[in-house]
């Protein structure tokens, strides 16, 4: 001990001869400054005094000690002194040495590798320790361990445990101890389903202090859920009799059921003529051949078409606690006959063409429209094409630089380079659409493809495509900007068709899904994926209910201000206008409710459109791919394999399915 030393004498008589003398004594300072102890010592000579307990005190505050001498020491030091022993391994002061931060801990009572049930004491909280400074004995300030803030392991509400007397834990469910996210809880042994159809438990044959665990116990726990649906005992008896024998916990015990709802079906019809969505037979390796697909089928007059089934009803279920589960019923379609379209005199769901042409079926619309056939490239020989009506068939390609525009359908043979398709239907190009990614061609709308129905195609690089129906696309999406149905409610799929299609930089935005068989590239190319939804139809509602209800206050201002007596006053005409306003006003009023209504529904419609939409990626996503939905974003950092993302209402966050 040589960080600081002192001495001390014991003091000297005023008479003393020069022979006599107090005692003398040194103290020193461990290195770290944490210990004090005796460093030297001369003994008192004649009369002189020995060292005492103040001597050692003077001493140590010489040495620069600011901290108390522990007494007991000091006394020890002092008889080792008078008789002639070593004091040097008495400490005779210590440092408060500085305190690391703890987590709390859980010192089990019980077996926590079995369930807990109601009322059990199954652990005891050693709380957590906050980190506390240090400090030597000159009095400078030690700092405690850098370490991150220590986990409190307190449970929460809804944790199914609660805090007792001298901080022993107390089940309030049955089901295993758990410790996440800085809390202990209980999770629950019974598990009822979001849809509350269904609950499931893992049994086990004893439980953590080592009792058996019965089927009554398992009744108990059903009851105090309020269970009272489709109990199945026979199935909580087998895995209780496996859990006894084997010793193991039995999992996906099915304790009740409920009765699922059954949805009536919507409206739909019945196409009886070849598939104009088809994109062609698959070869002997699972390819798509785009020579043996076919266009919008042609028809003759008097030709039976489709046919229309009406909706069913639904039939309501009931949950495991015994609450009525409602169905939805089918909704009608809406289906509009245009030109060239009627029912069958002597059947109404059959409908028949009137007229010779293309059937054309878009937006619940269902017609016969005229075809243009362009015999070769749309180029310098042609210029742009644009139809008034009907449909357009190019036989060969469409060059950089050229527009063609038609209201219903456009069916090109050959590759779309880069040029602009404008169409109201549905456009399939076999050879694929090559774009450079560059500016608007000269004298045209600029490069991109604007479809109100579907678009096929062999592959996409480069282009920019707003569909408002679904993007079938067979090998590939390269660097590309797909918007697929997220203007209008009906379709809206980006899906790619060939095993292996991918999608490879670029961003898709799809209303209703996206799939793919590989998204993103090892490389990392910004891949951005997107759900998303709107209504346009919406607007309109909006601003009618607005208009609505300011006409309505004019006319509420207008009567407010009629008395008894102004209305008593009135002549005949003007009784009469009065009469009219009340009328236009109560009219007005249903009207709100109406289009109240419309919106309403319109919402809900929205909503199951969200949650019934994913994104799939059958093969790899890579990372660097970026899923958007519902507000929220997710990036991918590491590869994922056949993977699904989905939006989830009740957590407003994007669900991983594997």
């Amino acid at each position: 001990m040589s960080d600081a030393a002192g001495a001390s004498q014991a003091g000297e008589p005023a008479d003393a001869e020069p022979d006599e003398g107090d005692a003398l004594v040194g103290v020193a300072l461990s290195a770290d400054r944490m210990a004090l102890a005796v460093s030297c010592h001369t003994p008192a000579r004649g009369r002189g005094r020995p060292v005492d307990g103040p001597a050692l005190r003077r001493a140590a505050r010489r040495a620069g000690v600011s901290a108390e001498l522990d007494p007991r020491a000091v006394e020890r030091a002092v008889e080792l002194l008078a008789s002639g022993g070593d004091p040097r391994g008495v400490v005779l002061a210590r440092g408060v040495k500085p305190v690391a931060a703890r987590d709390a801990m859980l010192e089990a009572l019980v077996d926590l590798g079995r369930p807990v049930t109601p009322g059990m004491a199954f652990a005891r909280l050693h709380p957590a320790r906050e980190a506390r400074p240090g400090r030597d004995l000159t009095g400078a300030p030690l700092a405690p361990p850098e370490a991150p803030a220590p986990v409190d392991l307190a449970p929460g509400p809804g944790a199914g445990c609660r805090l007792g007397a001298d901080g022993v834990l107390v089940a309030e469910v049955a089901g295993m101890v758990r410790v996440a996210d800085g809390a202990v809880r209980v999770a629950p042994l019974l598990e009822i389903s979001e849809d509350r159809l269904r609950v499931e438990a893992t049994l086990h044959g004893f439980d953590a202090a080592g009792a058996r665990m019965t089927l009554s116990r398992v009744e108990q726990e059903l009851e105090r859920l309020g269970v009272v649906q489709g109990i199945d005992l026979d199935a909580a008896t087998r895995a209780l009799e496996d859990a006894w024998a084997t010793g193991r916990a039995v999992p996906g015990v099915a304790l009740a059921s409920g009765r699922a709802p059954r949805h009536g079906e919507n409206e739909r019809l019945e196409m009886l003529l070849e598939e104009r969505n088809a994109l062609g037979r698959l070869d002997s390796q699972g390819r798509l051949d785009y020579r043996e697909r076919g266009f919008s089928p042609v028809v003759e007059a008097g030709q039976e078409i489709a046919r229309l089934h009406p909706p069913t009803p639904g039939e309501p279920g009931v949950d495991v606690f015994g609450a009525e589960v409602p169905a939805r019923h089918g909704r009608p379609l809406g289906l509009r006959l245009g030109r060239g379209v009627e029912p069958d005199p002597g059947d109404g769901a059959l409908l028949r063409a009137t007229l010779t042409g293309v059937v054309l079926h878009l937006r619940n619309l269902l017609e016969i429209s005229d075809l243009l056939v362009i015999p070769g490239n749309v180029d310098l020989a042609t210029g742009h094409v644009r139809v008034r009506q009907g449909s357009v068939h190019v036989r060969g390609g469409v060059g950089s630089g050229f527009a063609v525009q038609a209201p219903h359908s456009v069916l090109v043979d050959g590759t779309v380079e880069d040029a602009a398709i404008s169409c109201g239907g549905d456009l399939v190009v076999r050879g694929g659409i090559a774009m450079s990614g560059e500016g608007p061609a000269p004298g045209a709308e600029g490069p991109g493809l604007v479809v109100g129905g579907s678009v096929r195609a062999l592959f996409a690089q480069n282009a920019r495509i707003t569909a408002g129906g679904d993007v079938l696309v067979a090998r590939y999406i390269a660097h590309s900007n797909v918007h697929a149905g997220f203007m209008v409610r009906a379709g809206g799929m980006v899906r790619l068709t060939d095993t292996g299609g991918r999608i490879m930089g670029g961003t898709v935005v799809a209303g209703r899904g996206i799939e793919a068989g590989e998204a993103g590239s090892v490389m990392g190319v910004a891949t951005v994926l997107v759900l998303s939804q709107d209504a346009p139809e919406a607007k309109p509602l909006v601003d009618e209910k607005r208009a609505l209800k300011r006409r309505l206050a004019q006319i509420d201002a207008g009567l407010a201000k009629l008395t008894p007596e102004r209305i008593a006053a009135l002549t005949p005409a003007r009784r009469r206008t009065l009469d009219q306003a009340v009328e236009m006003r109560q009219a007005l009023r249903a009207r709100v409710d109406a289009v109240g209504r419309a919106l309403a529904e319109l919402a809900r419609t929205l909503i199951e459109t969200v949650e019934a939409a994913r994104i799939t990626v059958r093969g790899t996503a890579h990372p660097g791919v970026v899923i958007k939905m519902g507000g929220a974003a997710l990036r991918l950092e590491e590869p994922m394999q056949g993977v699904a993302f989905t939006w989830s209402r009740r957590t407003r966050s994007i669900k991983v399915l594997r």
